[in-house]
């Protein structure tokens, strides 16, 4: 599923690219997609619209059109991802791209080719929806209606309210699982299974152990993991072991660095130790025994 870091990807580059562009059209290919409005009303409001920002709030995506009230939510869920290219491009009944001359590129990539929406955007651009599983959606919200939805997360992780302090403060009455509360998106917004499981690595934190039990130093340790991990997973344009690819259509670098998600029997990178896999929260979670003792 794609979690902070992907989104975050996917928001810095359509910021390059988009941000002044019309909608001149948009085409579903499976209305499934389109959440809490018609086609016809969807198509009415936003079609001749300039897209004026784009922004991620946890695991959504917001473009802003000019206007009042104009906002595309998208979340991604487990397999969706946003690809931009040229209308050179163009995409068959089934929702895969139509290769022609462009065997190389990325877009042929397997996971690229479950496309559910395209947007068409002036100066020859598409942007394109991809999503395997049909999980992801696109909400059309007026101004208060995104309010409401971004109102429900926690704080983000970069943000001036993301202190020691507040982690701190949401870990001493949790008598559960610190992975749990790491996923938790009305605690902290943004982290899901594969950081929680870098994230508590790096902390040197048994993802079973109890928010309640931990001392003020790995509550310390986990608030500079976290802001370590998701920092390099954004500069490494996100982790791809599984479906994510940025706008390019493209794999993120960072599972190439990753030291325990999906390592089960693999050696630690800090002592050795094969790496375990466990079920936290019904997630399949990895560790390593030695150094995170629980």
């Amino acid at each position: 599923m794609p979690e902070l870091p992907e989104v975050e990807t996917i928001k810095k580059d359509l910021e390059k690219n988009v941000i002044g562009r019309k909608i001149t059209d948009v085409k579903f290919l499976w209305n499934g997609i389109l959440r809490g409005v018609s086609e016809s009303e969807f198509k009415g409001k936003v079609i001749g619209k300039e897209i004026a920002n784009v922004e991620r709030r946890a695991k959504n995506l917001n473009i802003k059109l000019d206007g009042k009230d104009l906002n595309l939510l998208f979340h991604m869920k487990m397999t969706g991802h946003l690809i931009l290219t040229d209308d050179s491009w163009q995409v068959d009944t089934n929702g895969k791209w139509i290769v022609q001359n462009h065997a190389e590129s990325p877009l042929v990539d397997p996971l690229n080719q479950y496309i559910r929406a395209i947007f068409y955007l002036d100066g020859d651009k598409i942007l394109a929806f991809s999503d395997l599983r049909k999980f992801a959606y696109i909400k059309l919200l007026t101004d208060d209606e995104l309010k409401k939805v971004f109102d429900e997360y926690g704080p983000e992780p970069f943000s001036p309210e993301f202190t020691k302090e507040y982690l701190s403060n949401i870990f001493a009455p949790k008598n559960i699982a610190i992975k749990k509360v790491l996923m938790d998106q009305k605690l902290v917004a943004g982290i899901g299974n594969i950081y929680a499981d870098e994230i508590l690595w790096e902390a040197k934190v048994h993802p079973l152990k109890k928010a309640k039990d931990l001392n003020q130093e790995e509550v310390s340790d986990i608030y500079i993991a976290i802001l370590k991990i998701l920092k390099k997973a954004v500069e490494m344009r996100g982790t791809s072991t599984s479906d994510f690819r940025d706008t390019e259509g493209k794999k993120g670098k960072y599972g190439d660095v990753r030291n325990v998600y999906r390592r089960t029997g693999e050696p630690c990178p800090r002592d050795g130790t094969p790496i375990e896999r466990i079920s936290v929260g019904d997630r399949g979670t990895h560790f390593c025994p030695t150094c995170q003792k629980r």
